[in-house]
């Protein structure tokens, strides 16, 4: 006797301005169709998007891939993007035998920006890609900033960041330094620092429009340069000739 499928379950949670949706369990033609009508509705609720979590899935076959591509086309024509955020093995080798991955987006859901407070100080961890205007994201945060005096921000888990959301993030760093509140942001990822870079080259040092993210970045800088100065301007201790068999490669005495 052939044993019946999993039947598919989708547990959704809402966010500010995208639904994330998350499938588990086994997606073929019987369960192709309710499954479509939930996440249809959960795009529609969605101000900006749908993000699709299928690491649960344990099985899919060419109808589950036809609600993905059809969910893709109804957000493009809405204005709003579908990502599909993790992907089980059996969902993968799907997309990658049909050639699929070059269609649908997968990659880290929408940016979340989470905060730990220590006393005075306020560390701030975004998360996900900053790829679009996403103010709402740091708009949460700002309940933990009331007599905040610095804020450190972690870029280790922003994975992707696009002109916009950088202009997202600049306008924020401005709220801060108008409060008096100093910002300091490190482990820049490397496609977010070299969007830094590519916009600074078109500006003279002063006015670069991405100084107050670079603080951090320029004190390390300058202290480096300090401290080369004050072991040059240091008096050379004279010190006694290594035992070896030649100058520049001292052997140890047995």
């Amino acid at each position: 006797m052939t044993p019946h499928p999993e039947s598919v379950a989708v547990v959704l949670e809402a966010g500010s301005q995208r639904v994330l949706a998350r499938v588990s369990g086994e997606i073929d033609t019987d369960q192709a169709a309710d499954l479509r009508e939930e996440l249809t509705a959960a795009l529609a609720a969605g101000r900006t998007g749908l993000d699709v979590d299928l690491a649960g899935v344990t099985f899919c076959d060419s109808s589950g891939l036809h609600v993905l591509l059809d969910l893709h086309r109804l957000a493009l024509q809405a204005g709003k993007t579908l990502v599909l955020t993790e992907l089980s093995r059996p969902v993968d080798r799907l997309l990658h035998l049909t050639g699929a991955q070059r269609v649908l987006t997968v990659g880290a859901r929408e940016l979340t920006v989470s905060a730990r407070r220590y006393g005075p100080t306020v560390h701030l961890t975004p998360a996900g890609r900053l790829d679009h205007d996403t103010r709402s994201a740091f708009e949460g945060v700002q309940g933990t900033l009331d007599g905040v005096d610095v804020v450190a921000c972690d870029m280790q888990e922003l994975t992707v960041l696009s002109l916009p959301g950088l202009h997202v993030l600049i306008d924020f760093v401005r709220q801060l330094d108008a409060r008096g509140i100093a910002f300091f942001a490190y482990n820049w990822q490397h496609q977010p620092r070299r969007l830094l870079d590519l916009l600074d080259e078109q500006y003279p040092p002063a006015d670069r429009p991405t100084r107050l993210l670079r603080r951090l970045q320029d004190f390390a800088a300058a202290a480096r340069t300090a401290g080369a100065a004050r072991a040059a301007a240091e008096p050379s201790v004279d010190r006694p000739p290594l035992r070896g068999t030649g100058a520049d490669c001292p052997m140890p005495r047995a």
